[in-house]
């Protein structure tokens, strides 16, 4: 099967558009930043697809703390779910941005509740892996948001 016979029409339209391969652009980098923690305000949140179809919540930070790495913006990933178990990643962050407060039963877990909020955040570097596990070169390491350890404003 050829290519364009596996494509959607935006993708072929952007395929009978590449003359060659002068119009390929760099995508946008994730940045690298020293570990720790450090105050940041969600600017953003969107719901997407992840790799092999998972459903994740993104939310975007800008890092509020005085220092030189003040309006960075970093991203946090977490799945996404109907019903959030109480054991998951997302029900443990929603509810620091809750202001400490568990949802009752039937309440509604809206990522809304993050935006335009300042939390303590704790920084780590990803190191991503070859396929044989080895570590990549430092030049492909980039930082996230870990987790959140309270709700500031």
């Amino acid at each position: 099967m050829l290519i364009a016979e596996k494509l959607d029409r935006q993708q072929l339209n952007e395929f009978e558009n590449m003359e060659n391969e002068e119009n390929i652009e760099a995508g946008e980098t994730y940045l690298l930043i020293p570990e720790g923690t450090y105050d940041v305000q969600c600017i953003e949140v969107k719901k997407g697809i992840f790799c092999f179809g998972a459903l994740k919540i993104f939310l975007k930070f800008k890092i509020s703390s005085p220092s030189i790495h003040e309006g960075t913006e970093l991203f946090m990933a977490m799945n996404q779910y109907k019903k959030v178990p109480p054991g998951s990643r997302y029900y443990e962050q929603w509810v620091i941005a809750n202001g400490n407060i568990k949802p009752a039963r039937t309440d509604k877990m809206s990522p809304a509740i993050f935006k335009n909020h300042v939390f303590e955040a704790v920084i780590r570097t990803v190191k991503p892996k070859f396929k044989d596990k080895t570590e990549k070169p430092e030049c492909f390491y980039y930082s996230v948001i870990d987790y959140l350890k309270n709700r500031i404003v």
